[in-house]
């Protein structure tokens, strides 16, 4: 019985596995035939009723107690399922770093698991695989909290959770395991920067957030020369420690049989002094203004607006939440609906709204085509001034408040969800009864409470666009929109001496790039071989990708020094989906990232025929 427990996770592991690496993806309002169909003005008919009453619900409280070294566990049992989870918050993030040791919250987290003071990488790897369990941590350069996760069958606890408790008690951080993660990290890095969707979320940051630690999306060459084993040993012997976290568990197990093996497992770890974490006010944005980041040929604008928004505990919070998914929280959406299915701009475009113990940030997003770049740009303005200055309608209201509730109706169904909800409570120091009262919360937000926060965030006078394309094509049509500061992809002012690359030959790297290419998708569940067939002429980048399920067409790319980027249109039985491909050429040999909508962001590898 406990073999075939252990079949059906790793089998389950492996289906949602394939399910990611395959390139059979289904677009949203896609025909036969792969073509698009528009929504506008389409009428929904025999819809089931919807009963008024707001939900009311009293969630299922985690019982909270804490071990003799005072790490508090919050368990919440579930007994429908012979699994658990389990899950370590350490209450200090990215925004804990030292200003000499930037990234240190973050290297410290990924080296957790990648060897103990008794146990290798490897061997770390082969024992959690063997029981059909998971593990594996995160912290990012801005959070306030670094996490630990690990899940597996009941039956296999105890192994998984020796794992857990060592690699959290007794991380040895090999420095040939740090010198790997470093050159990973520079690599990924080189990547992005031919990646447009990274230059203008890079671009947002730093406009938005200045010099605060919120405006750090990726470490700076610096950074890494100022970290080492030494300096993450440091970070963890600092923060890592009982009395600056807290353990969540859910599934089929109870108090009784979990703790004295908690006690077991983390009895030796100690409480101490931990410094207490100051997180600076945000400063203040500036007036309205556009950087327009030049990317020679590229076929695409990538568009980005918005603002600093709010923090997660400002009363506010429910109305914004409502305001954003009206004006761009989905495909229902005024901006989906207007640039995408009314004029036909864009794929999609979409806001959003962060809140954090910072202010985080409101934007809005889309990817159009060059050519209409002006009236995206003028749809995009229109549609944020709207939400401003016109009250929304009254089904417009009810439809995005009961879309939220609906959301939040069937998190209840799951453990995992309850559970995080809970640690949120717990970090931001919610009401005890916040999560019970937030239904009511979002339905009594208003049309004017709607009209006022959108007033409130979407600062028209101090809006911050970022936009990422040729600018030798856009350039004098942003400018009708406001002042224009123009740079380069690595940040660098390039004032009116832009580069006109647009009657150049296909010499130099765009010679090298030419030809066909064999390339290794790496996803995981294996490698997936590619080829692709590269044809440039100095101002376009076209071509063909052969995959094991047809060949399909490159519509359009840029080629900067070695950095190319190019988009593939597939067809995969009558659904259309877009690839990304950015990669960096060196010789013969080329690297990068192939990523979609669909799924995670694939490395890959290549090496060109002779």
């Amino acid at each position: 019985m406990k073999k075939l427990k252990l079949y059906l996770a790793r089998t389950s592991r492996l289906a949602v596995a394939t399910s990611l690496t395959s390139l059979v993806v289904f677009g949203q309002g896609t025909a036969p035939g792969g073509q698009t169909q528009s929504t506008k003005g389409a009428v929904i008919k025999g819809k089931a009723p919807v009963s008024k009453d707001i939900l009311r619900v009293k969630l299922p409280k985690a019982q909270e107690f804490k071990l003799s070294n005072g790490l508090k566990v919050l368990l919440l049992e579930n007994m429908k399922l012979p699994s658990f989870s389990m899950q370590l918050v350490v209450l200090s993030g990215g925004m804990s770093d030292a200003p000499d040791a930037v990234g240190a919250a973050q290297f410290t987290s990924s080296l957790l698991r990648e060897g103990t003071k008794t146990r290798s990488s490897k061997q770390l790897a082969e024992q959690i695989d063997s029981v059909g369990g998971t593990l594996n941590s995160n912290a990012g350069l801005s959070t306030v909290t670094s996490v630990v996760n690990s899940s597996g069958l009941t039956d296999n606890l105890d192994q998984i959770l020796e794992l857990f408790a060592d690699v959290i008690l007794n991380p040895s951080f090999p420095e040939d395991e740090f010198n790997k993660l470093k050159t990973r990290t520079l690599a990924n890095l080189r990547a992005q920067r031919s990646n447009p969707g990274f230059l203008a979320a890079e671009k947002f940051s730093s406009v938005i957030y200045g010099d605060h630690p919120a405006g750090r999306l990726s470490l700076k060459a610096q950074d890494f020369d100022r970290l080492s084993p030494a300096v993450l040993q440091k970070f963890h012997a600092a923060y890592y420690r009982p009395n600056n976290a807290m353990l969540t568990i859910v599934g089929h197990v109870t108090a009784a049989e979990i703790t004295p093996k908690l006690e077991k497992a983390f009895g030796s770890w100690r409480p101490g002094e931990v410094a207490a974490t100051t997180i600076p006010k945000t400063g203040a944005v500036g007036p309205s203004k556009i950087y327009l980041i030049h990317r020679p040929g590229s076929v695409q604008t990538n568009l980005r607006a918005g603002n600093q928004s709010l923090e997660r505990t400002d009363p506010d919070y429910p109305a914004v939440q409502v305001m954003n998914l009206i004006l761009g929280g989905g495909g229902s959406a005024r901006l989906f609906l207007n640039l995408r299915e009314d004029k036909g701009y864009t794929y999609g475009a979409y806001s959003s709204v962060t809140a954090a113990k910072y202010r985080g940030a409101f934007q809005a997003t889309t990817d159009v085509r060059t050519e209409v770049t002006d009236g995206s740009m003028k749809e995009l303005l229109y549609e944020l001034k709207r939400i401003r200055d016109e009250r929304v309608l009254d089904k417009d209201l009810e439809n995005a408040k009961r879309q939220i509730i609906g959301g939040f109706a069937l998190q209840l169904e799951s453990p995992q969800a309850l559970i995080s909800n809970i640690v949120t409570q717990k970090v931001y120091n919610l009401p005890a009864d916040y999560w019970d009262t937030y239904p009511q919360m979002i339905a009594a937000v208003t049309a004017a409470d709607v009209q006022r926060v959108a007033s409130k965030y979407i600062d028209i006078d101090h809006l911050q666009v970022v936009a990422v394309g040729d600018a030798q094509k856009i350039g004098d049509v942003l400018r009708k929109y406001g002042t224009v500061e123009t740079l380069d992809t690595d940040g660098k002012p390039l004032g009116t001496a832009i580069p006109d690359t647009r009657g150049t030959t296909a010499t130099g790297a765009g010679a090298n790039i030419v030809g066909i290419w064999n390339l290794t998708a790496k996803g995981p569940n294996g490698e997936r071989p590619l080829k692709v067939s590269i044809k440039y002429d100095g101002k376009q980048i076209g071509g063909t990708l052969e995959t094991p399920v047809g060949e399909f067409p490159i519509v359009g790319g840029s080629l900067n020094g070695g950095d190319i980027t190019f988009k593939v249109k597939a067809e995969i039985q009558g659904n259309a989906t877009e690839l990304d491909f950015t990669g960096k050429v060196d010789g013969d040999q080329i690297k990068g990232q192939m990523s979609s909508t669909s799924f995670p962001a694939f490395d890959f590898t290549g090496k060109k025929e002779k």
